[in-house]
């Protein structure tokens, strides 16, 4: 099933890492926002998991990025940024179904709780992007 017809998909977490990514700022990031002077940082907690839903998709895997979302920007033109799906499959080796999605940094700490213990599932839904990626407008953790 083409990633442009897809609207929705259920995966089962299979398992999750994190990690701290620390690395020297390119000049195009203004001074106030690097840390100690040079370098930019960013949390990322990376998520392995089996797609149970769509049944075209069904036991693929996918591997989902989740990051600390700092501020939200709100458009009159365009939806909040939340999150991206696409299928690479083909294009590198090892790629396949992966989404990013941003999570609130006030619900950063409890995310990384819930998803050692009781969280077992995600959800992502969204809207279809011309390229073939689907921009993701709401997600969800599932705990059954």
């Amino acid at each position: 099933m083409a990633i442009e017809a897809l609207h929705g998909c259920e995966a089962e977490i299979l398992s999750c890492d994190g990690g701290l990514h620390l690395l020297p700022a390119p000049s195009s990031v203004p001074k106030p926002h690097r840390f100690q002077g040079g370098l930019i940082y960013s949390k990322l907690i990376h998520v392995e998991g089996r797609v149970v839903a769509p049944q075209e998709l069904s036991g693929r895997r996918i591997r989902v990025w989740l990051s600390e979302l700092e501020r939200w920007h709100f458009s009159r033109a365009r939806p909040v940024f939340i999150g991206s799906f696409l299928d690479r499959t083909g294009e590198l080796p090892g790629g396949g179904l992966e989404a990013h999605i941003y999570l609130p940094k006030d619900a950063w700490d409890t995310a990384l709780g819930c998803l050692g213990t009781i969280w077992r599932r995600i959800k992502l839904n969204g809207a279809a992007n011309e390229d073939g990626s689907m921009t993701v407008l709401e997600y969800s953790f599932l705990v059954a």
